[in-house]
């Protein structure tokens, strides 16, 4: 083999290893169930489909099973416009998350837990002022909580803390659903913007 030739074919490798280095570095790293956990998300171990549900989005059009299979993931939480505490800290971190993981593959819902005064045009401009593309959900409040019932988020009835505010506490997680409808698992307090990065990125990578 000549001078020229050994130059060549090894300077051949050099580059298919470099670009194969920076590839393997750009794909998400699938993490292990104990991972997942360590980094917030507790996934389940057998995948069960919601039962039939009938709300409404903040733009007037139908919100049911079917509405999942438009995005691998979706992320839902159970809140409130006029919430003072959880419900705007849930919806920073959602969309930190967001911002963090560029696809078009995640849809980002908020189903109100009061209807009654989050009217479809309140809670639009509600999400919205989060993230444009972040979409309100309501509907009666019956299935409102049979739904929440499902993903095990609880609610309890209004009442006013020591600052007057009108208060409805419930479960403080950020449920994870895939195109089929089926629950995957759940977010846990505290929400880390980065580590529920890594976790989604994985996730998004086994669909």
């Amino acid at each position: 083999m000549s001078k020229n030739l050994l130059t060549i074919l090894l300077f051949s490798i050099v580059l298919f290893l470099s670009i194969y280095s920076v590839w393997r570095i750009s794909q998400p790293r699938i993490l292990s169930v104990e991972e997942m956990k360590v980094n917030g998300f507790f996934k389940y171990g057998n995948y069960e489909a919601l039962r039939n549900f009938d709300l409404i989005d903040h733009n007037g059009n139908s919100f049911t099973n079917e509405s999942f299979k438009e995005k691998d993931l979706n992320f839902i939480y159970f809140g409130y416009s006029s919430c003072p505490t959880e419900c705007p800290v849930m919806m920073s971190v959602m969309r930190q998350l967001y911002e963090k993981i560029e696809t078009d593959n995640i849809a980002y819902y908020l189903i109100s837990f009061d209807p009654e005064i989050d009217t479809l045009t309140r809670l639009k401009s509600y999400v919205t002022a989060f993230n444009k593309d972040f979409m309100g959900i309501s509907g009666d409040i019956s299935e409102v909580v049979k739904l929440g019932y499902q993903l095990g988020i609880e609610k309890l009835a209004p009442m006013e803390n020591h600052m007057n505010q009108r208060v409805i506490s419930h479960t403080n997680h950020l449920v994870v659903v895939n195109s089929k409808g089926e629950v995957i698992g759940i977010f846990k307090a505290p929400f880390e913007s980065s580590a529920m990065s890594l976790v989604t990125k994985s996730l998004l990578a086994t669909q």
